[in-house]
C-alpha cells in the first residue's frame, strides 16, 4: 500500500461520502450524486464504489479509514485536515479509538516530517490496536448496511498489510527530517525498553534497512576491497585503516539507529554481524602473519565501537582486545629482558675473562666489562620496571653455569650473592628469594670445603679458613661451619684422639659436599648418548602466537597460528630406536633445552611434580633414537641462537604450575 495510497482524502469511504452504516442502494445514490458534482472522476467514483461493494476490498477500506468514530466524529477530523500543528493534534486525538487514531497520526506523516512524539504516539496506537474489538464493530456495521460479517483472518492479513503502509510512511517521514538517525535511534531504543515493543516496531525496522540498503552495501563492498587491496600492498596498511574507519562511520551512520532493536531480539544484524567477522579475520592476519600488532589493536577498537552493538560481537571484541593487549604487554616485556639476556649470554661466552674480573674487580656497575655489563644491564632492567623473578631466574641459571659448566663456585657465589642484593629491595617472590637462598648455600659450600678439604696435613690452616668461612658465610651455613671449627679445636686439643678427629671431620666435610653435589644438576637421556641438563632460566622474548581463530560459529577459540615454515616441533611418537625426522628431531634438542631451564624454576612439590611429569614424558620420546647427521647439525645449529625464546618458554610452562 504506497503512502499516497493511505491518505484518508483518498479513501473510498471519503470518495463516495459513504458511512460504514452506508447500505448498497445508498452507495449507489451516493456515487450518482458524486457524478453530477464533477468534483470527483467517473473512474475513482467507479473504483470507490467497487470497493465498497467488494467484501475482501472494502475491508482494508473498513480498516483505513475512521473505525469506531461516530459520523460527527468523522465530519470534524476531516473538515481539520492540514489544519492542527502537532501539540493539538496529539490532544484532538487523544480519546480516540486506536486504530482511527493510528489512521489519523499517519495521515499527518504523510503532509509533512514529523517530530519522535507523532511517531511515538502512533507506536503506542499500534501497541493496543485489538483485532477482536475492531472485527465486533465491522460485524455489527456491516449487518447495518447489508453486508456479509467480514472473515476474522482476512481482517488479521488486512491489518498486518495496513502497519506496513504506515510503517512506510513514518520511516519516510522521520529520513525526511532533521538527524533522522538521532530520532530514529531514540525511537527504537524507548521502544525496547518496554516489555513489550509496539507491534509496528518491526516493520519501522524492516523499511528503515530496505531504504538504507544501497548505502550499506556499498560501504561494505568498500571495506572489502580495501582490505583486498591492504593485503596485496596495492594500498598502504595506513592508508587503507584511514579508509576502514571512514567506511565504518559511514556504515554506523545508518545501521546504528535499529542496533537497539537487534539487541532486544539477542542476536546481531545480519549485515553488520557479517562486516564484523569480515575485519576481525584482516585484523588476525594483521597479528598472526606481520605482527602489526599496533595496526590490529586499532581495527579492534573501531570494529569493536562501530560494529559491536550486540552482547555477542562485544564478548568476541573485548575477548580479542584483552590477548592482542597480553601479547602486546609479553612483546615489550621480551624486549625489555632482551639486553639482560645478551648479556648473561656474552658472559657466559667469555667466562675466563668474566671470571678473573669478579675476583679482581666484584661484582659491580664499575668493573670492568664483561661484568660491568651484565651489572648495569641487569640495573637498567629492574629500573625501567622489568619482572624481578625473570631477573633473578636468569641470573641465577647464569651463576649456576659458572658452578656447573665452568667448575668455579667461588665465581658462582660471588656473582649470586651480588644479584641477591640488588634484587632485595625488588618485588621478589618468596619462593624465588627463597631457592635463590638455597642455591647460595650450595655455591657456598661448593666453594669453601673442597679448599678446607685440601688443608688436610696442615690443622693450623684449615682451622684459619674455617673461620674465615664462618665470617661470611650465608646464615643457614654457619652452624654447620661453626660444628666443624669446634671439631677442629677438640683434636688440636686431644691429639691422642687424632684418628676419631679426622674421622669426625672427614664425616663434617662429606654430608656438605654430598648435599651440595645433590643440588647440581640432573640429567635426562637423549638420542644414543646421555646429555647432561643443568641450571635453569627465562626469557620473555618468545614469539608471538597469539589465541585467535574465527569459527563457523562467530565465537573466538584461543589457538596459535599454524606454522608454515620448515622450522616445526613434532612430538615424536613414544618409543626407542626409531628414525626421527627433523621436525620431531627438533622437539627433542629444543625440549630437552626448556628442560634444562625448567629444573631451576620448579620451586613447589606441585611443581616438582608437574616437571618430572614434563621429564617422564620426553624420556619416553627421547631417551634413544636415530638420526641424520646433516639434521642434528642443522637442529643444534637452530638452537646455538634460541637461547632467549627457549627461556621465555620455560618461563611460560613455569607459570602454569
Amino acid at each position: 500500500m504506497e503512502a499516497e495510497v493511505f491518505l484518508l482524502t483518498s479513501n473510498a469511504f471519503h470518495v463516495v461520502g459513504a458511512s460504514y452504516h452506508s447500505t448498497a442502494a445508498e452507495i449507489f445514490d451516493l456515487v450518482e450524486e458524486a457524478g453530477f458534482s464533477a468534483l470527483v472522476s467517473e473512474a475513482e467514483l467507479h473504483k470507490a464504489q467497487q470497493t465498497l461493494l467488494t467484501p475482501r476490498l472494502r475491508l482494508a477500506a473498513e480498516i483505513s479509514w475512521l473505525p469506531e468514530l461516530s459520523d460527527a466524529e468523522i465530519s470534524t477530523v476531516m473538515s481539520a485536515q492540514g489544519k492542527f500543528a502537532e501539540t493539538a493534534l496529539l490532544d484532538f486525538v487523544g480519546n480516540f479509538a486506536e486504530l482511527a487514531k493510528a489512521n489519523i497520526l499517519a495521515d499527518f506523516c504523510v503532509r509533512q516530517s514529523v517530530s519522535e512524539e507523532i511517531v511515538s504516539a502512533l507506536l503506542k496506537a499500534w501497541e493496543w490496536i485489538e483485532p477482536d474489538t475492531v472485527l465486533a464493530f465491522l460485524r455489527s456495521t456491516r449487518r447495518a448496511a447489508g453486508m456479509p460479517d467480514p472473515d476474522a483472518k482476512l481482517l488479521n492479513t488486512c491489518l498486518h498489510d495496513l502497519r506496513g503502509a504506515h510503517a512506510v510512511i513514518v520511516v519516510a517521514s522521520v529520513l525526511g527530517g532533521k538527524d533522522p538517525g538521532s530520532v530514529m535511534r531514540m525511537l527504537v531504543d524507548d521502544e525496547v525498553l518496554k516489555s513489550s515493543p509496539s507491534s509496528l516496531l518491526p516493520a519501522m525496522v524492516k523499511e528503515y534497512e530496505k531504504r538504507n540498503e544501497r548505502i550499506l552495501s556499498t560501504a561494505a563492498a568498500d571495506i572489502s576491497d580495501t582490505i583486498s587491496k591492504a593485503k596485496t600492498g596495492s594500498l598502504e596498511l595506513s592508508a587503507g585503516l584511514i579508509r576502514i574507519v571512514e567506511l565504518l562511520q559511514e556504515w554506523s551512520k545508518f545501521a546504528r539507529p535499529i542496533a537497539g532493536f537487534y539487541r532486544w531480539r539477542g542476536h546481531s544484524e545480519p549485515r553488520t554481524k557479517a562486516l564484523f567477522f569480515e575485519i576481525r579475520s584482516y585484523l588476525l592476519d594483521l597479528v598472526n602473519n606481520e605482527n602489526k600488532l599496533d595496526e590490529a589493536k586499532k581495527l579492534i577498537l573501531w570494529s569493536g565501537a562501530f560494529l559491536a552493538e550486540t552482547e555477542d560481537l562485544k564478548k568476541v571484541s573485548d575477548k580479542d582486545l584483552a590477548d592482542i593487549e597480553a601479547v602486546m604487554a609479553d612483546q615489550q616485556a621480551a624486549e625489555l629482558f632482551a639486553p639482560l639476556a645478551a648479556a648473561c649470554e656474552t658472559a657466559k661466552s667469555a667466562h675466563k675473562e668474566f671470571s678473573k674480573v669478579v675476583i679482581r674487580s666484584g661484582v659491580v656497575t664499575s668493573a670492568p666489562n664483561p661484568v660491568g655489563l651484565f651489572v648495569s644491564t641487569l640495573e637498567g632492567y629492574l629500573a625501567k620496571g622489568g619482572d624481578a623473578n625473570l631477573a633473578a631466574v636468569a641470573s641465577l641459571d647464569l651463576s649456576l653455569s659458572f658452578n656447573n659448566d665452568y667448575d668455579d663456585p667461588e665465581v658462582a657465589y660471588k656473582l649470586l650473592q651480588a644479584v641477591m642484593h640488588r634484587l632485595k629491595d625488588c618485588a621478589v617472590s618468596q619462593a624465588t628469594m627463597d631457592r635463590l637462598g638455597d642455591d647460595a648455600e650450595t655455591l657456598f659450600g661448593n666453594w669453601k670445603i673442597p679448599e678446607i678439604e685440601k688443608q688436610k696435613g696442615n690443622r693450623s690452616r684449615m682451622m684459619t679458613l674455617v673461620e674465615e668461612s664462618i665470617l661470611i658465610a650465608p646464615p643457614g651455613l654457619k652452624t654447620e661451619f661453626s660444628t666443624l671449627h669446634s671439631a677442629l679445636t677438640k683434636q688440636r686439643r686431644d691429639t691422642r684422639m687424632k684418628l676419631v678427629g679426622w674421622g669426625v671431620i672427614i664425616a663434617i666435610i662429606a654430608v656438605p659436599i654430598v648435599l651440595s653435589n645433590s643440588k647440581k644438576t640432573s640429567s635426562y637421556s637423549s638420542s644414543t648418548a646421555s646429555d647432561t641438563y643443568r641450571s635453569s632460566t627465562t626469557s620473555a622474548n618468545k614469539p608471538f602466537t597469539p589465541d585467535y581463530s574465527t569459527t563457523s560459529n562467530n565465537s573466538i577459540h584461543v589457538v596459535p597460528p599454524t606454522p608454515v615454515d620448515t622450522r616445526s616441533e613434532v612430538k615424536p611418537l613414544p618409543g626407542v630406536g626409531q628414525s626421527l625426522n627433523r621436525s620431531e628431531l627438533r622437539y627433542c634438542i629444543f625440549q630437552g633445552k626448556r628442560l634444562d631451564l625448567l629444573r631451576s624454576l620448579a620451586f613447589t612439590d606441585a611443581a616438582v611434580s608437574s616437571f618430572n611429569a614434563l621429564v617422564s614424558d620426553f624420556n619416553g620420546r627421547c631417551a634413544n633414537f636415530r638420526y641424520r647427521q646433516n639434521d642434528m647439525d642443522q637442529v643444534k645449529s637452530e638452537a646455538a641462537s634460541k637461547t632467549s625464546q627457549f627461556m621465555t618458554e620455560a618461563s611460560t610452562i613455569a607459570k602454569g604450575w
